[in-house]
């Protein structure tokens, strides 16, 4: 067993924005995913809904590393987007 990973079943990750708001950033869902807490990261093989106010993706074999504010999907990824590009972009 390795003290660093919590391998967790029917994952409801919510980020929030750490302001005093506290308002939410995302919202990860996934049947099943591993947590390195030392590293700050959630990784999965099973599939992945992200759901954001701009946008919502899915898809399978995903990482996230939360301290680069980064998500990578690897396999069958969708995105629908909530706004327009433009403003995404910024």
């Amino acid at each position: 067993m390795n003290a660093n990973q919590l391998d967790v079943t029917d994952l409801n990750l919510t980020v929030f924005d750490g302001t005093a708001a506290n308002r939410v950033e995302s919202v990860f869902l996934s049947p099943s995913a591993s947590a390195l807490i030392n590293d700050g990261q959630v990784r999965g093989q099973d599939r992945l809904r992200l759901i954001t106010d701009d946008f919502e993706a899915t898809g399978e074999d995903w990482r996230y590393d939360h301290r680069a504010k980064k998500v990578s999907i690897y396999k069958n990824v969708r995105v629908v987007f909530h706004t327009q590009l433009k403003d995404i972009l910024r």
